[in-house]
């Protein structure tokens, strides 16, 4: 029989720090979601009236401009995600806050397999212990192969993070990634940010 040898030919980071001061924060947060949760007697509801692929309550893309608050928060994430791009030597001279949102999922609410396009994507988790709902990466392969007697396989293609309240989790926003169905009368509340990634000049090459 031939030998077949295994080649490893890529790997895939995500990274994740705990928010500093995230009481304060939590507590910002739950006000904004108590008040757009409650619109018919608050009169205040910014969610947006198209479909994606959360499919749970959650406010406008562009909460970080609605609410000072909120975009204390972008800003405050963002100062630490520049120093970690300045300490590991990423060549990513210039980061702004494209989009801030706030989710939260509700009893049997969930989000299916999506992407964020190509930026750098992060999510607060705000008040996700409380509920038995799981995030997850989902590898970007049509084809894979996976042993049919064995748990565990050289390959997933599926990764389980288990994230408590106030983890910030910071990766590739092309990566697929989902939330699965909150099953508890608890409300699962998450924070998620876009960041777009340029550069300040032209640079040189093609």
């Amino acid at each position: 029989m031939v030998e077949i040898n295994r080649l490893p030919i890529f790997t895939q980071e995500v990274f994740h720090f705990t928010m500093p001061n995230f009481e304060k924060w939590k507590k910002y947060i739950n006000q904004i979601v108590l008040v757009e949760d409650n619109n018919e007697i608050h009169k205040h509801d910014t969610s947006p009236e198209e479909q994606c692929n959360v499919m749970a309550r959650r406010t406008a893309w562009n909460s970080h401009q609605r609410y000072p608050i909120l975009n204390d928060l972008c800003e405050e994430i963002k100062l630490y995600l520049e120093e970690f791009i300045k300490k590991e030597g990423y060549d990513i001279p210039f980061i702004e806050v494209k989009d801030c949102w706030i989710n939260w999922y509700k009893k049997n609410q969930y989000a299916q397999p999506h992407v964020h396009g190509h930026q750098l994507s992060a999510v607060l988790f705000v008040d996700v212990e409380k509920t038995n709902s799981k995030f997850f990466f989902h590898a970007n392969n049509h084809v894979v192969f996976v042993k049919k007697n064995e748990t565990h396989s050289n390959f997933s293609n599926v990764v389980e993070l288990n994230a408590k309240d106030g983890t910030v989790l910071f990766f590739d926003g092309s990566i697929p990634h989902s939330v699965s169905s909150n099953i508890t009368n608890n409300n699962r509340i998450t924070v998620a940010l876009n960041f777009k990634l340029s550069y300040i000049e032209k640079r040189g090459g093609y």
